[in-house]
């Protein structure tokens, strides 16, 4: 029966594994990929306002050309990978920059360029910006142009606006991406991609850039629309989103696990549970879950020794014992009940033990008091005050139990144990014993402050507004 029992779970959990497994790789294929796909629109945006000048320039020029050299040189200035900026006068290249090595171009006719027109008639009528490309340059080299169409006003105060052309921008591709974007991340994460789009001719798919391993069958494809033109980014794991091997593998594990140990595998994980129980019970307080009494006392007396011990080490940190006793707890108790008051406690030390450290330590003392111990690196001594002001801070924020906002305050004590106190030890005092005697009569005289300036507000309701 162990067996049948254990079978089963491992089949149970291989499905599951196996499930999550593919859970996480599609999470993961969605994260990758709309990661890409916002940084390609944000490229592509910031590529295509390059154009912005010499759109600027050619309204305010009512389609004049004098000035375009000089601020298609500036705008070139600005990146590498820019081929060259055109201007098309009636969707004819009649301008281009820089002209040497570009010269090819004039007289391009966009509108009627087998490769060219279909993007170019799209941007003439649809008067937005249109990315075209990647397609072979007649000058050499590949890559994509952005076409912003450019429609002028026929006449003063006229509001019908006939076609003027074009102003063209043209990147060197696929090194404007490539050089800006990191596709090697889906590499990394063990996918297969292929960023591709609709041949404007063909209307078939057209790969523009891709992994060295194939895509699966069955993929996560993210549209990313660009400017006027839609791209596509699929992606696949590259063993597939369910991988055989590991399959295989965790069924072999899981079967040489039941064989092995079906006859003790319930006994074995009862008695390590129960002794996992026993062990946290003996440690740990059952309303806060912080250590108890009798366990801070094991931790804290070889914690001081050390300390006192090692205190002048160079890299030995130093130890400081703290003590936080709740102000009139008994007032929540008397007020809300001691469901709240408990509900209190546990929010108190929820807040205490997420400003421990690794190595440090926290403990409810008694019914309302806490003390913890927080190591501070050498040569930060002197930030350990601003450290436990913010910890205090963060203990006094408004406690919100049951729809009541209460503000909750405490005393504090804090010292760090020395040497040249034990001249006050009493002898039948431990180490442990006698510092935290010290830090209680710091925190009883934070105590008496409280009381002397007065306590009426301190556990009353935050009132809204």
């Amino acid at each position: 029966m162990t067996f049948l029992f254990s079978l089963l779970a491992s089949a149970a959990w291989i499905a599951h594994a196996v499930q999550k497994e593919e859970r996480e790789l599609r999470r993961s294929s969605q994260f990758y990929s709309h990661n890409i796909s916002q940084k390609l629109s944000l490229l592509c945006q910031t590529l295509a306002q390059n154009l912005n000048p010499v759109y600027t320039m050619l309204v305010l020029q009512r389609g004049g050309t004098e000035n375009f050299a000089y601020i298609a040189d500036n705008v070139l200035r600005s990146n590498a990978e820019i081929i060259n900026i055109n201007l098309a006068k009636d969707g004819i290249v009649s301008d281009v920059f820089p002209y040497d090595g570009n010269s090819v171009a004039i007289g391009h006719d966009l509108l009627r360029a087998e490769d060219r027109k279909r993007e170019a008639l799209l941007a003439r009528e649809s008067k937005k910006m249109t990315l075209s490309g990647p397609f072979d340059l007649v000058q050499g080299g590949t890559g994509i142009a952005f076409r912003q169409p450019i429609f002028l006003p026929r006449g003063p105060g006229t509001p019908e606006k006939d076609f003027w052309g074009f102003a063209i921008i043209t990147y060197r591709f696929p090194e404007i991406f490539t050089s800006r974007i990191d596709f090697g991340i889906l590499t990394a994460a063990g996918f297969s991609w292929a960023l591709w789009r609709k041949d404007p001719t063909s209307g078939k798919r057209a790969v523009l850039l891709s992994s060295d391993t194939a895509l699966a069958e069955n993929i996560h494809q993210k549209a990313i629309p660009l400017q006027n033109v839609t791209w596509y980014l699929d992606i696949s794991p590259v063993y597939g989103w369910i991988n055989p091997k590991k399959v295989v593998r965790y069924a072999s594990v899981a079967l040489t696990l039941c064989l092995l140990f079906s006859l003790v595998v319930t006994q074995f994980a009862v008695l390590i549970n129960k002794n996992k129980e026993i062990s946290i019970q003996a440690k740990t307080d059952s309303l806060t879950r912080l250590y108890n009494k009798n366990f801070f006392w094991e931790l804290l007396e070889p914690a001081i020794d050390r300390h006192l011990r090692h205190i002048y080490g160079r890299n030995d940190p130093r130890l400081f014992l703290c003590v936080f006793d709740l102000n009139d707890f008994k007032q929540i108790n008397d007020i809300y009940g001691h469901i709240t008051g408990d509900k209190v406690l546990i929010e108190f030390a929820r807040r205490l033990s997420g400003e421990l450290s690794p190595h440090d330590f926290a403990s409810r003392f008694g019914g309302d008091e806490f003390v913890a111990v927080f190591y501070c690196a050498p040569g930060q001594e002197r930030m350990l005050p601003e450290k436990l002001e913010h910890i205090k801070l963060r203990l006094q924020e408004t406690y919100e139990i049951d729809g009541e906002k209460l503000n909750v305050s405490f005393g504090f004590g804090a010292i760090s144990p020395k040497r040249d106190m034990l001249s006050e030890k009493r002898d039948h005092l431990t180490l442990g014993e006698f510092f935290v005697e010290k830090v209680d009569k710091a925190m009883y005289s934070d105590k008496r402050i409280f009381h002397t300036l007065g306590k009426a507000d301190a556990l009353a309701p935050v009132k809204e507004g």
